[in-house]
C-alpha cells in the first residue's frame, strides 16, 4: 500500500521528472561541449599545411614545421583554429545543406580519393606499353615543320621590278658574304608578320607567304649557309634561308618510349580510376522516373 500511494504521489513524479531532465541535460551538453572543443596537434598542424599549399608530401611539411620559429607556429595554430571553429560552425547552421557548390567538392574528393586507391595498381610492363603504342599510333605522329627566316623585298613599296631586281642581288651578296640566320633582319625590307620562322607548321607558312611558297620551301635541303630565292608571295619577293625542317612521319616506338610509358600509365590510371567508381555506383540502387523515359 506504501509503494502504491508513493508511486501516486505527484512530488514523486516531480522529482523524477527533474532528474531524467538533468541527466538528459548532461547528455547533450557533453555532446555541445565536445563539439566545440577544437584541439590543435600537430596531425591538425600538418593536415592544414598540406591543404593550404594543394601539396601531400608529408615528410617535407614535417621537415618544414620542424623548422618554424615559435610565432611561426603561433600564427600558424591560430589559422587552423579559425578554419576549424568557422567550419564547425558552418555545419551546426547547415550551411552545407542544398549546396550545390559544396556537393561538387565532395564529389571531386571522392573521385581524387579514388585515383589515388588506382594509383597503387599501376603495373605495366614492356608489352603493355608496347600494345597501347600499337593501339594509339595516330596520335605520335609527328607534324611537319620548318625553321627559316628571310629577306624581305616589297612590291608595294617598290613596284615589282625593283623588289625583283633588289631581291636578285641581294641574293648573290648573301651567299658570297654568308650572312648567317641571325642577321636576316639587317636586311630588306620590314615584313608585316614574322622575320624568323622557328619550327612552324606549313598551314602557318601558307597563311603567311603563300601555299606555293610553303610547298616550295620543304622540298629544299636544310643548310646553315645558303640561302634560297627570290619567292613570290602576294607582299613582294623573299630571299629564305632554311635551317631545319621535319616532314611528317610516323616514329619509331623506340625514339617516343618515355613519353608511350607516360601515356599508357596515364590511360590505366584513368581507367582504375573508372572502375573504382563503377564499384561505388554499384552500391546504390539507381531508380529512374518512369516519366523519363518517356518519348516525346
Amino acid at each position: 500500500m506504501l509503494v502504491q500511494s508513493l508511486l501516486k504521489d505527484p512530488l514523486l513524479h516531480f522529482l523524477g521528472l527533474g532528474v531524467g531532465l538533468l541527466l538528459l541535460f548532461q547528455f547533450t551538453g557533453n555532446q555541445a561541449s565536445d563539439e566545440r572543443n577544437v584541439l590543435i596537434d600537430r596531425e591538425t598542424l600538418l593536415t592544414f599545411l598540406q591543404y593550404q599549399s594543394i601539396a601531400f608530401d608529408r615528410e617535407q611539411f614535417e621537415l618544414f614545421l620542424d623548422d618554424m620559429s615559435p610565432r611561426e607556429i603561433e600564427n600558424l595554430i591560430q589559422q587552423a583554429a579559425r578554419e576549424e571553429t568557422l567550419y564547425r560552425e558552418a555545419l551546426a547552421l547547415e550551411l552545407d545543406r542544398d549546396d550545390y557548390i559544396i556537393r561538387s567538392r565532395l564529389v571531386q574528393k571522392l573521385r581524387y580519393l579514388s585515383e589515388g586507391f588506382s594509383d597503387d595498381d599501376l603495373t605495366l610492363n614492356e608489352e603493355d606499353i608496347l600494345t597501347y603504342f600499337e593501339e594509339n599510333r595516330k596520335n605520335y605522329d609527328i607534324d611537319p615543320f620548318i625553321t627559316f627566316t628571310h629577306v624581305f623585298y616589297n612590291v608595294q613599296r617598290r613596284g615589282k621590278d625593283e623588289a625583283y631586281g633588289l631581291a636578285e642581288e641581294k641574293l648573290v651578296e648573301l651567299n658570297k658574304e654568308n650572312i648567317p640566320f641571325e642577321e636576316a633582319a639587317n636586311h630588306g625590307d620590314r615584313f608585316p608578320y614574322f622575320v624568323n620562322y622557328v619550327e612552324r607548321p606549313p598551314q602557318l607558312i601558307a597563311s603567311h607567304l603563300g601555299g606555293d611558297i610553303a610547298e616550295s620551301l620543304f622540298q629544299i635541303t636544310p643548310s646553315t649557309s645558303v640561302w634560297h630565292g627570290p619567292f613570290e608571295s602576294s607582299f613582294g619577293f623573299h630571299l629564305v634561308m632554311i635551317t631545319n625542317q621535319e616532314l611528317e612521319r610516323e616514329p619509331s616506338f623506340e625514339e617516343i618510349q618515355d613519353r608511350v610509358e607516360a601515356d599508357a600509365q596515364a590511360a590505366q590510371a584513368r581507367q582504375n580510376t573508372e572502375l573504382a567508381i563503377q564499384e561505388i555506383m554499384d552500391q546504390y540502387q539507381i531508380s529512374i522516373d518512369p516519366i523519363l523515359m518517356r518519348s516525346n
